[in-house]
């Protein structure tokens, strides 16, 4: 009979002392055992978890994928809008105006999975960069225009001789402020001045003396297209057409904005009209139709926020996109 079955009372001092350490240990083993067990369940919890929460940031990183691509696709059909709005333009390669229906703003509309916006802008109701240079020279009376927006934007006008060094082909240093090559290699990281036509308006970061803030106020004035592209008369702010000459008033500018509302058939008669006539505006670089327009827009779907930029230009075959960037919700 084993000691287990054997009253207590029968058994030797020996034999409980035997039975005391053998319950000891019996009960020892059922510790470590239920310890394993747990730290078992413990590790397979650990991993259950962590495969969810990895198949969690998988399905959300595929459904922003996801939910990109359809923005984009979205983007792609707004610029087939804007192409198809330029297009429609009767009165295209003649005179172009803030009456047209390609002015008009697509409002907020619901599409599937969130919302669209955009409108199209006439980037020659601006200052073209590039217009700087002219049959490979530095243009002067282009050269004065830029400096009169800096002046009334409260910028540095000898900002416009880095600029001008940024765009001419050669090497030599406008004095005092402009910049080359002995400039920009110093800089850490080191570059070297374009000697070229601006490629896009955002290189006038790389412009020695222009800093973000000089770049935001002077963004919704300017752009960049190849060659020279003359400014629309009839799509210009009051701001851009007061650079058109020295000691125009910010009323009289004003009065110049809401004057093409005509819009004006000429130059001509812009330079005619009662508001303009002594401006002492000269016809250098002045038009009233347009090739090169921006268009804005913004995707919303979900947590996803997409805003972009798309150039397009327009010649008598139609209209193209000729360069597309995304923007930040912070951009200027």
């Amino acid at each position: 009979m084993s000691l287990l079955t054997r009253p207590l009372n029968s058994l030797s001092s020996r034999e409980r002392r035997y039975l005391k350490a053998g319950l000891i240990v019996h009960q020892r083993q059922c510790g470590i055992a239920l310890i394993t067990v747990m730290l078992i369940l413990a590790i397979a919890t650990v991993a259950v978890v962590s495969m969810s929460s990895a198949r969690q940031l998988d399905i959300r990183r595929t459904e922003n994928q996801l939910r990109s691509a359809q923005a984009w696709e979205y983007v792609y059909g707004l610029e087939t809008w804007a192409i198809g709005r330029l297009a429609a333009d009767t009165t295209a390669g003649k005179v172009d105006g803030l009456a047209e229906d390609w002015s008009i703003p697509l409002a907020r509309t619901s599409v599937v999975g969130g919302t669209m916006q955009a409108q199209i802008e006439d980037l020659q109701g601006r200052i073209n960069l590039n217009n700087l240079l002219v049959e490979g020279k530095i243009s002067k009376d282009d050269v004065k225009r830029l400096e009169r927006l800096l002046a009334i934007l409260k910028l540095k006008t000898e900002l416009v001789q880095a600029i001008s060094d940024w765009v001419d082909a050669d090497m030599d240093v406008s004095y005092p402020h402009g910049a080359e090559d002995e400039t920009y290699t110093r800089l850490k990281p080191a570059y070297r001045a374009a000697n070229r036509q601006f490629a896009d308006v955002s290189e006038l970061l790389l412009v020695q003396g222009v800093t973000r803030e000089t770049y935001l106020k002077l963004l919704p004035y300017v752009y960049a297209v190849d060659g020279y592209a003359p400014l629309n008369i009839n799509t210009a702010s009051a701001t851009v057409l007061r650079c058109l000459a020295d000691d125009i008033s910010a009323d009289q500018a004003e009065s110049m904005f809401r004057a093409r509302g005509k819009p004006f058939a000429k130059v001509a008669e812009f330079l005619k009209d009662e508001t303009v006539a002594d401006a002492g505006i000269g016809k250098y670089g002045l038009g009233v139709s347009s090739q090169n327009f921006l268009l804005q827009g913004q995707i919303d779907m979900g947590k996803t926020h997409l805003l972009f930029e798309s150039q397009l230009q327009r010649d008598s075959g139609g209209a193209r996109v000729v360069k597309r960037q995304r923007q930040g919700l912070a951009h200027g």
